[in-house]
This record gives structure tokens, C-alpha cells and sequence, in this order.
């Protein structure tokens, strides 16, 4: 039987959560750096300085171009984190889709309340473009059943453990799912224009379509630069001319960190809210939480 394809509605932009890492540490889990030294064990002759190499390229300074050993490294190092209430109540807000770069599956767990299997992972899997072997998951989602019977389309957009081959761990994967989502963008030319005049829903075909046309709220994710591929999608929607909702990149840093990204948040149209950690991580986003539950709520 022939799985059903998330469509979305154009008269109004999709509510979409874009979530990173960051919020995953209010209960343990890792940073990036963290999980670089766990691939690199034990095993290593001496430090490297890393400082000076983009994040998606500090992999490869560790272990060399072979992908395979990398991404068997992340994949061996790599667990849940049980999630923090901020998360469950974050994910109780009725977004339409859930996009995250983590490879865990967290999301999963608080939509469903259930411990996510690679059984529940095959029955939800929706191959949006008809190719169940596409390596990267630019086409793919995890058509997810909450606990309240919603269907909610969960995109891995960086991999996820259960699909080795999608994970994106480097300029080399980076590179190669980017091409990817060129290819999602070609394909899809002027259809957002066309399907809002016409009145009609579009069947989804990847994470873009939402991240383009959605009113996006990034929670827990730092945009380093070395993300070229999420920085390409933010070029691409400040292009967009069919109506469309904005990008919020809620950060949390001191108020004396200079961010580079402000700048190119202003040139891309991107709403950044600033947030300080001074009264602790858990105390800024249980901010961010209730100033994303009243717009989301509110629309």
C-alpha cells in the first residue's frame, strides 16, 4: 500500500520547527565538540588544534577522507537523550513539521511516547520522491503519529542513525546533499506561485518546501557558518516570491559575543532574537518556548 504524502496548505505559511543540538544539553547531551573527541577515542597519538577548522570539516582533520570510518565513529558514540520537559512542551505546540539536524531521535520519542525503534522508524518512513534508497534525507520523512492521532512529517535533515549513509558529517556529505537540494529546487520552479494562485495544497517533496514557504522558529541550533547547506536554504528563501513566512533564529549568547551571523541575518530578512544565559540555558529557553507558543497558537 502506497504511503500518503504530507501536503501543504499555501494559504497560510506552514508552522515549522527548525531544532538543533543546543537544547538537547539542558539534560546531558553533548556539543559538537564533545562528540568529535568520542569519534576520535582514545586511539589518538596526540592532541590536533582544531580551532582554526570549520566544524564540518573537523571529522576529516581527525580520520582522513574515509567516510565509511567516520560516520561508524559517530554512529558508535551516538544515544538518545531523554528529553527535557521545555522540549515536550515545545513539541506539544501544533507545528506541521519538525525539521532538525540532530541524528537521534528525541522528536520521536516526545511525539509518540514511545522509545523510537527502527521497526517504528520503517512504518513511518515516506520516500517524498518516490526513491526509498536516496542516500541523504532531503526527500525523506519520518510521517510521525502523536499521541493526540496527528500526522506530523519529521525531517533528519543532516541523517539519522538508523540510515548510516544519510548522515552529513563533512564538506564532502555537505556538498553532496546540497546538490540534492538544487535539484529539489529546479524541480520545483515556480509551483509555490502557481499552487497559491490555483488554491490547490503541494504534495511535499522534501524539507525545503517547508523551510522555504514556512513561518520557521530555530530553536537550539547556532547557524555556524560551516553549515553551508542550511545557509544556502536561508539565501534561497530570502529569494522566494511567492508568500511566505519568515525565519526566527532564537541565540542564545552573552550580550558581548559578537555574532557574525547578525549580519548576514539582516541581509537574508532572517527575525534573529537574542537571548543571554545569564540566568542559566533552561531560564532562556523556557523564554524562547513562550514567545513561540504565543505566536504559534496565536496564528
Amino acid at each position: 500500500m502506497a504511503k500518503s504524502i504530507p501536503s501543504i496548505d499555501l494559504s497560510r505559511p506552514p508552522r515549522v520547527l527548525f531544532l538543533g543540538n543546543g537544547i538537547l544539553r539542558l539534560n546531558g547531551g553533548g556539543n559538537w565538540s564533545q562528540l568529535l573527541q568520542q569519534i576520535r577515542g582514545t586511539d589518538a597519538s596526540q592532541p590536533l588544534n582544531l580551532s582554526d577548522i570549520p566544524f564540518s570539516m573537523q571529522p576529516e582533520a581527525m580520520l582522513g577522507a574515509d567516510y565509511e570510518a567516520v560516520t561508524d565513529r559517530a554512529l558508535s558514540v551516538l544515544s538518545d537523550v531523554k528529553p527535557h520537559d521545555i522540549l515536550e512542551r515545545l513539541l506539544s505546540l501544533p507545528f506541521d513539521a519538525i525539521l532538525t539536524t540532530n541524528y537521534t531521535y528525541e522528536v520521536e520519542q516526545v511525539l509518540t511516547g514511545k522509545d523510537w525503534t527502527d521497526a517504528l522508524r520503517r512504518k513511518s518512513f515516506v520516500p517524498l520522491d518516490g526513491s526509498s534508497y536516496a542516500r541523504y534525507n532531503t526527500c525523506i520523512c519520518s510521517l510521525v503519529t502523536t499521541k493526540d492521532g496527528r500526522k506530523v512529517p519529521v525531517f533528519h535533515i543532516h541523517g539519522e542513525y538508523f540510515r548510516r549513509q544519510s548522515l552529513v558529517l563533512s564538506y564532502y556529505t555537505y556538498a553532496n546533499s546540497v546538490s540534492t537540494l538544487i535539484s529539489l529546487n529546479r524541480f520545483r520552479a515556480n509551483d509555490y506561485t502557481e499552487h497559491q494562485v490555483a488554491g490547490k495544497p503541494l504534495e511535499c517533496r522534501g524539507w525545503l518546501d517547508y523551510f522555504l514557504m514556512g513561518e520557521v522558529y530555530a530553536v537550539g541550533f547556532g547557524f555556524d557558518l560551516s553549515e553551508f547547506d542550511v545557509w544556502w536554504a536561508i539565501e534561497r528563501k530570502a529569494r522566494e516570491n511567492a508568500r511566505h513566512g519568515q525565519l526566527h533564529a532564537f541565540m542564545i549568547e552573552p550580550d558581548t559575543k559578537h555574532l557574525p551571523q547578525a549580519v548576514l541575518f539582516d541581509a537574508m530578512h532572517v527575525d534573529m532574537q537574542r537571548l543571554t544565559p545569564e540566568k542559566g540555558y533552561a531560564a532562556a529557553y523556557e523564554d524562547i518556548y513562550q514567545a513561540i507558543s504565543e505566536c504559534v497558537q496565536g496564528s
